[in-house]
């Protein structure tokens, strides 16, 4: 575990690209394997199974999750010992004891309640969180629509079974893997590259060049998505399109938060949550037109439009902030 740790501790973007992944394939587990349990008996197994886990998830915390006592910002980071007894120290993390007592050293709840209203506001980061929103939700709203297309009759879909919805998740599983890859080592190229060519000078707005790749990969991917429906080409296209639009959503979603924490770098905590925040915002709301859009307009048209507003949000503030991003950090960073 301490091997673990600090191997974590010295690879900052390998914890970052493994917690990005963690919340993009996330949505797509349940429909996989759930999506068969459902269409061998009934959804209430779905959702019971899904209570046991969470049972057992907090079961795990109560037990065995710690309460971080190591801060670095202290001259003493650890300022209280840890209960010999073992009970005695779940009792006293579980019920706040020991957070009571570290209160003392960490932020106020004053600072705590209006550092959001203090740190939205901040146009570097509004623009990229509107633009990342904007970008996750219309590809969580192909989460949420997908097995409705794939089982919607001819002409609009493609009249699948329960088993065929499932098993089509694993298309978006397998993206993010592959995302997750891409991801991970383009960003530090680029990186490396800006660089090299700044004379040793890192400037935050360099993740940004990886925005521009997967743009291009987001509109490949949805358009190929509109046309395989609305076409009715091969099952094989639909497939291909969900799985480069997934690949440029994790993508894309690597270059933004990194970038994010970069302008940030003391508020990670506060920025993971916005990120969260704006994606939830941006997303769910597209369940209730996308189906119906498409049913009148043809799927070509909603998933053309839908690639067509993410590439004009890309325009409207990616190259601005790598114009002026340097400016607006010096201003208004925290």
């Amino acid at each position: 575990m301490r091997c673990l740790t600090a191997f974590f501790a010295t690879c900052p973007q390998v914890t970052l690209n493994i917690w990005t992944m963690g919340f993009i394939i996330s949505p797509f587990l349940s429909p996989f394997a759930f999506g068969f349990l459902v269409a061998r008996t009934t959804w209430r197994w779905a959702y019971g199974i899904g209570c046991l886990y969470s049972a057992v998830v907090i079961i795990l915390i109560v037990l065995f999750s710690e309460e971080t006592l190591y801060d670095r910002k202290l001259s003493i980071p650890r300022p209280y010992a840890k209960p010999t007894s073992w009970i005695r120290n779940r009792l006293e993390m579980l019920s706040g004891y020991t957070g009571w007592r570290m209160a003392k050293y960490r932020s106020s709840w004053k600072e705590v309640t209006f550092v959001w209203f203090n740190l939205t506001w901040r146009p570097h980061l509004l623009g990229v969180l509107c633009f990342e929103a904007v970008l996750f939700g219309f590809s969580i709203g192909i989460n949420v629509t997908m097995a409705v297309f794939l089982q919607l009759p001819k002409p609009i879909g493609f009249q699948f079974g329960q088993f065929a919805t499932a098993g089509a998740y694993g298309t978006p599983i397998v993206a993010v893997l592959i995302g997750e890859t891409v991801g991970r080592y383009l960003n530090d190229w680029i990186m490396n590259v800006c660089i090299r060519r700044n004379k040793g000078v890192f400037e935050a707005e360099s993740r940004l060049w990886t925005c521009y790749i997967a743009v291009l990969l987001y509109i490949c991917g949805f358009v190929v998505i509109g046309a395989g429906f609305q076409d009715q080409l091969s099952v094989g296209s639909v497939i291909m399109g969900w799985g480069i639009a997934e690949v440029a959503t994790m993508v894309n979603t690597v270059a933004v938060y990194a970038y994010v924490n970069d302008c940030f770098p003391r508020l990670q905590g506060e920025i993971s949550a916005l990120v969260n925040l704006f994606r939830t915002l941006g997303g769910f709301a597209v369940a209730y037109f996308q189906v119906i859009w498409a049913t009148r307009n043809g799927s070509l048209q909603t998933f053309g439009v839908e690639a067509a507003i993410v590439t004009g949000m890309f325009l409207l503030i990616v190259p601005l902030l790598q114009l002026k991003g340097r400016v607006l950090r010096g201003r208004f960073s925290l």
